[in-house]
């Protein structure tokens, strides 16, 4: 275990502790998740209210991208299926949708851009154009594969490009070095508005993962044996962005 997480489950244990000390509830047992990623988050509170014999639960989400949303898809059949997003009957019944792009954005990590820590332009850019690429000469505007990290396996835009469609299973060779650089030439004036539109996620950003963390406190909330819960901000977020817990302790029987 590296120090940062070896840091991040001392606070977690201390802060558990100490609550439920002060509560005057005993820990029989209780249920930790760390940067539980995508739906094992709300899956977390689940499996703790259904079960009576978990006295409290901490968990800190990440991943937000990855969730799974009830009212995305407004032509989907209605099923049983457990959703990441919402979970409580309040936004159920509200039928909200936050959306891939809303929750990729609540990624984003604020106080590390604001401490001097900035956004990779420069890849953004080299994945937007390629994008374009893609779009105008394959005629793909959506692909289930993923470029993944190689930008920084790169020396040029062109050696991105490259790399990118053979990873993709893409015949590279239908583009001619000119016509990938003649993208690149023309978007470049643009990539300060690339940076624009980052920054305005980022500001965002917080907005979107409050709601996503207020609607596991709401779903919490509305259980009958709950003593307490709460949102708790438990790391530094520009040593671990993903720093606010959702904890709750289970009424005494």
């Amino acid at each position: 275990m590296n120090l940062k997480k070896s840091h991040e489950v001392q606070a977690m244990s201390e802060l558990i502790s100490s609550i439920a000390d002060y509560c005057g509830i005993k820990q029989d047992c209780l249920m930790v998740g760390l940067h539980t990623c995508g739906d094992l988050a709300p899956n977390t509170l689940r499996i703790f209210t259904s079960n009576s014999e978990i006295k409290g639960v901490c968990s800190v989400g990440c991943c937000y991208h990855l969730l799974s949303e009830e009212f995305e898809d407004p032509h989907q059949e209605c099923t049983g299926e457990k959703w990441g997003f919402p979970m409580s009957h309040y936004l159920k019944e509200e039928r909200w949708c936050c959306g891939r792009n809303a929750r990729m954005s609540a990624c984003l990590a604020l106080e590390r851009v604001a401490v001097g820590q900035g956004l990779p332009t420069e890849s953004l850019f080299y994945r937007a154009v390629l994008q374009d690429i893609i779009k105008d000469c394959y005629g793909i505007t959506r692909c289930d594969r993923h470029v993944g990290k190689i930008y920084a396996k790169s020396s040029s835009f062109l050696d991105y490009v490259r790399m990118s469609l053979k990873k993709l299973g893409l015949d590279e060779s239908k583009l001619p070095e000119k016509m990938i650089m003649d993208y690149y030439k023309k978007y470049k004036p643009r990539m300060n508005e690339l940076e624009a539109f980052n920054m305005l996620k980022v500001v965002l950003a917080p907005c979107i993962e409050t709601l996503i963390l207020l609607d596991r406190l709401c779903y919490l909330k509305e259980q009958e044996d709950i003593a307490w819960c709460a949102v708790v901000k438990l790391f530094d977020p520009v040593k671990s962005p993903r720093c606010y817990a959702v904890i709750a302790l289970r009424q005494q029987q």
